[in-house]
């Protein structure tokens, strides 16, 4: 799969291709039928298959007062398309002079003129160009002016209600990643980077791997049986996703914390890359009176999270 940051890193311009533009956030299950489309378009045309998509998000440049956060990295959308058969991604850079462009402009010299669609494929809901001008009617219009197949693909449901990004993020935030992964049709994970923390889990014999995550969203604060993996493996273990509120009360800046202890595991991990795969939601974070309430809660959680793993073998 080949990735250009825009349509001006195109050596040339495409002969023929089947195209979707989108934010693709999550890469959910309606993302991946729409996806599915595209691919098979392509190989049914013998021609690329391209995702054009933006970064940063939209709504972040038009709308900071408003929290939109990625469910995960771009990295993760960038495996997802190519796991998925995608040939080419073009990431185009989104500016408030970019999202100033006219609708006609942007299908015009962003899409025809170089990448040339045989098809087209978007959602139900796709609005582009200055002021969110270009609708689906506009979009019916141009196409058949130019002579391309348009697919608009309906909203994907389940139990009565369409999967969407901001859905999956309100089941993360409420603890419930059993929902999140029907919604996502994978595993939700957290990506990142183990760094050295305070080390106090190795002094109460409970060593856990500091994971600085390299997105912004946050699920819901609390334990959760997890796995961490690294190396290609994965590790059953149990994780904090919080404020450490037992050492931190008081303090002016409580950095949120993502801790992972593995199971019969006792290796430093500083500076590699780890994901942690969220299973399931075991109770919210808490304060405790003293280091020996903290202890007690430790091993009674991960008493709990083995016994989890070793119902699922």
């Amino acid at each position: 799969m080949h990735i250009y940051q825009g349509v001006a890193e195109l050596e040339s311009s495409l002969s023929s291709s089947v195209v979707t533009i989108g934010n693709f956030d999550g890469v959910h299950l309606g993302h991946q039928q729409l996806i599915e489309m595209v691919t098979r378009e392509a190989q049914y045309y013998g021609v690329p298959s391209v995702v054009y998509t933006f970064h940063p998000h939209p709504v972040k440049v038009l709308h900071p007062e408003k929290a939109t956060e990625r469910l995960f990295d771009l990295k993760d959308q960038q495996e997802q398309f190519a796991q998925r058969g995608i040939e080419m991604v073009i990431i185009e850079n989104f500016t408030k002079d970019f999202s100033r462009i006219s609708a006609e402009k942007f299908l015009q010299e962003y899409i025809v003129d170089r990448l040339n669609p045989k098809v087209l494929v978007v959602g139900h809901d796709f609005n582009f160009g200055a002021d969110r001008s270009g609708n689906l009617q506009y979009l019916e219009n141009f196409c058949a002016q130019k002579g391309i197949r348009l697919m608009i693909i309906p909203p994907f449901q389940l139990d009565g209600q369409a999967v969407s990004s901001s859905r999956i993020r309100n089941e993360l935030k409420q603890g419930d990643i059993e929902k999140a992964k029907y919604l996502l049709g994978r595993d939700y994970y957290v990506r990142g980077h183990v760094e050295q923390g305070f080390q106090r889990g190795r002094t109460i014999g409970v060593p856990t791997a500091n994971v600085h995550p390299d997105v912004e969203f946050v699920p819901r604060r609390g334990v959760y049986f997890t796995s961490t993996i690294f190396n290609g493996k994965a590790h059953p273990s149990i994780t904090n996703i919080g404020i450490n509120p037992t050492f931190t009360e008081g303090q002016a800046v409580k950095p949120l914390k993502i801790e992972s202890h593995l199971l019969d595991f006792d290796a430093h991990l500083y500076g590699m890359e780890v994901a942690v795969v969220l299973h399931h939601f075991l109770r919210d974070e808490k304060k405790f009176s003293g280091i020996e309430e903290l202890k007690t809660q430790i091993h009674s959680d991960i008493e709990a999270a083995r016994r989890y793993f070793n119902e699922r073998k």
